[in-house]
């Protein structure tokens, strides 16, 4: 990051006092100023600063909780010490310069001092734009180290390693519901092969020594108990024992068994209670710290017992960023917006340490991930009477012989731009014919106003075929261009009600962004908009209602899930829901994810909320779902 800010913070020369030193700043210059910060009350107060975080995700809103109030003073009286005098027109100048250029400033603090570790630096707050520093800019604690080796190159997936330990004696994990949480937090990226998730089920010492020896792991992920212990003056983290007790194991252990993997695993994220704790006597005596200075080139951590929602949006965010070649600072970051999704009183966005060994956040380089191959296009329809073949453009064609089974592709996947390892993903692709069947048309019948008939089944004894396009009817010539008119009519009027639904005012009677939104999903649309827009963490409650048809027959009348009888799975777009069911996405990211009739979707970013059917071929599909959503901040 071209734009830093490190202060360095050490004793001062009287007791009491400490000198913060600008190291680096990008609106130049490197004043020094000397300070007196009260560290004694500000330590004595951490029990109760733990409290109010964890207590916070539950209490009622106010305009300021005095669980907020309590956290604001540390934070005003932080900020206050560290951002003294010159050393805080160095600060707003950088700011100004970072915003000029579009960028952030990573604050790094350098703690040279060992009782300023164990304060909640997370909490700075400046009250002059009254603004928390961590959620605003990315904030790290610096480990100084004689050098610091490159970013280090990934083809796709980024390895994670995760282990859940939960020994007797201590308050029991649910081992199922922690990794079903995690894998939900990176399903979008373990889907799209950035991330690859590996379990380890031994969480023993030797355990994790033979699984660090096997491959090369680029994150180690626990999850488990964690404390800091006094009278060692050290952190520790709780593994299985031979008994199946704990055992505890100190931050100099950890991390001479992590240094036997080859390479040693970059980042380190540990979700356990303590693990981001200090001493006030050992400047590298807390576990993340011990294990940043020992060599891991950053470790993630939390200073205060965190909840479970809280730790896995943390998980959601914080990996979100980084499969998308985000540096460590800003993925921490993420993490902390996304636990700000939770609820509107939380301040557990306060509790996530990140201690950085040197001074390159950007810990991997992802390369792109492949391009996905174009689909393959099937064979198109063979035509009798003089007509041709091919894909019919003609509107009047097209209405008076749709095409089979489910609809068209969402979109198709480009070829991946930049270092983030994401795909960008075309906004409309080409709708693929469908399979041909050497089935003349049915003679012509007389207009009727139900849904068309199918034409017979083939002859018993007859070998399985691919599917067979469903004709329906066969109207007079002389009655398609009355089709066609009606047809424009009707896509006309569709559009009008959606519009209106979609621009309608706010039901939420205030003003603002939209929080809910009522529409049509046409069923041979690709993608439809929504009109509500999300922040990362922001949650959509989506509800599908109503019937459509997927090829214009009267048999092929689906609900919002689809066929759930397993036909027509080689027409999916998404694998993982069935055919002509209805899927969402964001308009910012690739991935996609089933709805159906109806699910709750937490946004790992920021974006637009669009529906679409899970079908390759849209031509032939008729009618519309009806979509209630409500967007929960």
């Amino acid at each position: 990051m071209d734009t830093v800010m490190e202060l360095e913070i050490g004793p001062g020369p009287e007791p009491g006092s400490y000198v913060v030193r600008v190291l680096r700043s990008v609106g130049g210059g490197e004043p020094t100023e000397t300070v007196r910060l009260d560290l004694d009350d500000l330590v004595d107060r951490r029990p109760h600063l733990e409290a109010s975080v964890l207590s916070s995700s539950v209490t009622a809103r106010r305009v300021m909780s005095d669980t907020e109030a309590a956290i604001q003073d540390v934070g005003r009286r932080l900020f206050d010490s560290a951002f003294a005098g010159s050393v805080a027109g160095a600060y707003r100048t950088s700011m100004a310069v970072a915003s000029e250029r579009g960028k952030s400033v990573q604050i790094a603090l350098r703690l040279t001092a060992p009782g300023l570790a164990a304060l909640p630096w997370e909490t700075l707050y400046d009250a002059q734009t009254q603004t928390y520093l961590c959620r605003k800019e990315p904030l790290v604690r610096n480990v100084p180290a004689p050098y610091s080796p490159a970013a280090l190159a990934v083809s796709p997936p980024l390895r994670v390693l995760a282990m859940i330990s939960s020994p007797r004696g201590l308050p029991a994990l649910d081992i199922d519901d922690e990794r079903e949480r995690l894998a939900s937090a990176l399903k979008p990226h373990l889907d799209a092969g950035r991330v690859e998730l590996h379990w380890l089920e031994d969480a023993s010492w030797d355990g994790i020594h033979a699984k660090l020896l096997e491959r090369e792991w680029h994150v180690l992920h626990f999850i488990g108990h964690g404390a800091y212990d006094t009278d060692t003056d050290e952190g520790v983290l709780a593994f299985v024992g031979r008994d199946g007790r704990a055992d505890y194991v100190a931050a100099s252990a950890l991390a001479d068994l992590l240094d036997e993997a080859d390479p040693t695993p970059r980042l380190v994220v540990l979700n356990s209670c303590q693990s981001g704790a200090a001493g006030t006597s050992d400047l590298f005596s807390g576990t993340a710290a011990a294990l940043a200075h020992s060599g891991i080139r950053a470790v993630a951590a939390m200073q205060f017992s965190i909840s479970d929602v809280a730790a896995i949006a943390f998980a959601r965010g914080f990996y979100t960023a980084l499969a998308y070649g985000r540096g460590i600072d800003e993925a921490v970051r993420s993490g902390r917006i996304g636990i700000l999704g939770i609820g509107r009183g939380t301040l557990e966005w306060v509790t996530p340490v990140l201690y950085l060994r040197g001074e390159d956040a950007h810990l991997f380089d992802v390369a792109p991930l492949p391009a996905a191959p174009p689909p393959q296009k099937r064979p198109e329809p063979v035509t009798t009477s003089g007509r041709m073949s091919g894909a019919m453009p003609a509107l009047v064609e097209e209405t008076a012989h749709p095409r089979p089974t489910v609809g068209a592709p969402p979109a198709a996947a480009s070829a991946p731009t930049g270092s983030t390892g994401s795909s960008d993903v075309a906004r409309e692709a080409p709708v693929p014919p469908r399979p041909p069947a050497d089935v003349p048309p049915p003679p012509a019948a007389p207009p009727s106003s139900g849904p068309p008939t199918s034409p017979p089944g083939p002859p018993s004894g007859s070998p399985p075929t691919a599917p067979t396009p469903r004709h329906p009817s066969k109207r007079p010539s002389r009655a398609k261009p009355w089709i066609t008119v009606a047809l424009i009519a009707a896509v006309a009027i569709g559009g009008a009600i959606a519009t209106f639904l979609l621009l309608r005012p706010d039901t939420d009677g205030g003003g603002g962004d939209a929080s809910t939104a009522e529409l049509a999903l046409p069923m041979d649309t690709a993608w439809t908009d929504v009109g509500l827009y999300c922040e990362q963490g922001d949650e959509f409650v989506i509800t599908v209602t109503g019937t459509a048809y997927h090829d214009g027959t009267a048999e092929s009348e689906v609900g919002p899930d689809g066929l759930t009888n397993g036909e027509g799975a080689q027409y999916r777009v998404l694998a993982d829901a069935n055919t002509a069911s209805v899927i969402g996405r964001l308009d910012t990211i690739p991935e996609m994810f089933p709805v159906g009739s109806g699910t709750t979707y937490v946004c790992p970013a920021q974006g637009g909320l669009e529906l679409g059917i899970n079908d390759t071929g849209l031509v032939g599909n008729s009618g519309e779902f009806h979509v209630s959503v409500v967007k929960n901040s």
